[in-house]
C-alpha cells in the first residue's frame, strides 16, 4: 500500500486533518478476539487469563503504534523529498519506533 506525501507543511497538516476526519466516518480496530489470542499465545501457563480491559488497552495500543509508524513512515518519505511512502521509509523508522515503545 502507498500513501501520497504531501509537497509542503501546509498540505502536511490538511492531510492529518482529512485523516483525521475520515477516521471518524471508518474507524479502523482490531478485534478483540485476535489481540486475547496474540497475547495468550506467548503465556508460559494455561491457567493465566486475560481480563476484558487488558485486551481493550493492548488493543489501543496497538492502533496507537500503527498510527505512529504509519506518521513517521510519511514524514521519512518527506524527508526524501518522495511523492509516496514506500517499505523502504517504514523500515528505517522502524528501529527508533520500537525503541520509543
Amino acid at each position: 500500500m502507498t500513501y501520497r506525501v504531501p509537497t509542503s507543511q501546509t498540505n502536511l497538516r490538511e492531510s492529518c486533518v482529512a485523516v483525521n476526519m475520515a477516521e471518524k466516518e471508518h474507524r479502523v480496530e482490531f478485534k478483540k478476539e485476535t489481540v486475547s489470542k496474540l497475547l495468550s499465545g506467548h503465556f508460559k501457563e494455561d491457567k493465566t487469563r486475560l481480563s476484558s480491559d487488558a485486551t481493550i488497552l493492548m488493543s489501543e495500543m496497538l492502533k496507537v503504534l500503527v498510527q505512529e509508524a504509519a506518521l513517521r513512515s510519511l514524514k521519512q518519505a518527506e524527508s526524501e523529498d518522495c511523492d509516496q511512502v514506500h517499505i523502504e521509509h517504514f523500515e528505517k523508522i522502524l528501529p527508533q519506533l520500537l525503541l520509543d515503545f
